[in-house]
């Protein structure tokens, strides 16, 4: 193995690994392969790091610097939600080249980033809701638990899949480290208008979901947006306990970036306490 004496401008000098970054990148997800990943999770790492690797795979990896990183953003026509979205994937192949000593630093700090998309999420509206939920009980009411936790308790729907009966108590909704997307076990306050609908019973988690959730849409006349469920209870949760700590820890957030950033949309205290009202 060649190794070559460096210096950056962040650390002092040291000897670096020279490998290209085609070679690490097939490195990195064999080991990737080898982890508990979701295959979802898996199949993101995997198409971004070839991305990368397609574009300079024939440099080494400490020949990569910020500048490289944002021409090929911008060559890519990505939005910054999209920017954001690659960055957390191919993070931690940087961080592992670090480690491995192929790279002193990595070439995603310093980067000069458009500005964050502002486009306001998708919520319903309380009488969407109603309608939505009216719907679920004359049509299919064994779907009410998956609606009523997407709505009222922000748990995203893959999660709601992942759950069962057992799951659920007066504490509120617990979510197994397994079944939880970060793989961090939380449990989520189950507010007073949730556990009425809960009481009418149902399929956790429903069978032909995608069927049956259109068939009652349809019938509500509601439309549907990206995570329309969980922006839902984000948006009326700040509005109503006026605590982005608290909203952020509900939705399984480190920390309130995330809330600001994608979940939130500005509701009045008078449209979230009619929300929070909403029972069978």
């Amino acid at each position: 193995m060649i190794m070559i004496s460096y210096r950056s401008s962040h650390s002092p000098a040291r000897s670096i690994k020279a490998v290209k970054i085609k070679e690490a990148v097939s490195q990195y997800l064999k080991l990737k392969e080898r982890q508990s990943l979701r295959e979802p999770s898996l199949v993101q790492i995997r198409r971004f790091l070839n991305m990368l690797a397609s574009e300079y795979g024939t440099l080494h990896c400490y020949q990569i610097n910020p500048s490289m990183i944002e021409e090929w953003f911008q060559s890519r026509n990505w939005k910054r939600s999209t920017i954001d979205g690659v960055i957390a994937k191919i993070g931690p192949f940087f961080s592992w080249c670090i480690r491995e000593k192929m790279v002193t630093n990595s070439p995603l700090n310093d980067l000069h980033l458009p500005k964050q998309d502002q486009v306001e999420p998708c919520i319903l509206t309380p009488d969407e809701v109603r309608r939505l939920l009216s719907a679920a009980l004359r049509k299919d009411s064994a779907l009410l638990p998956y609606l009523a936790l997407g709505i009222f308790a922000g748990i995203r729907p893959h999660e709601i899949m992942r759950l069962s009966w057992k799951d659920i108590n007066e504490q509120g909704i617990l979510l197994k480290g397994h079944n939880a997307k970060t793989r961090q076990r939380r449990l989520v306050s189950a507010s007073d208008n949730l556990k009425k609908w809960l009481l009418l019973g149902g399929d956790i988690p429903p069978c032909n979901k995608r069927k049956r959730l259109e068939a009652i849409r349809e019938a509500a006349m509601v439309n549907w947006g990206h995570d329309i469920m969980r922006h839902t209870f984000a948006s009326y949760h700040l509005a109503h306990y006026c605590s982005p700590d608290k909203t952020a820890h509900e939705l399984g957030h480190r920390d309130t970036k995330m809330l600001y950033r994608h979940y939130r949309r500005v509701v009045s205290r008078n449209c979230a306490l009619e929300f929070w009202g909403i029972r069978p």
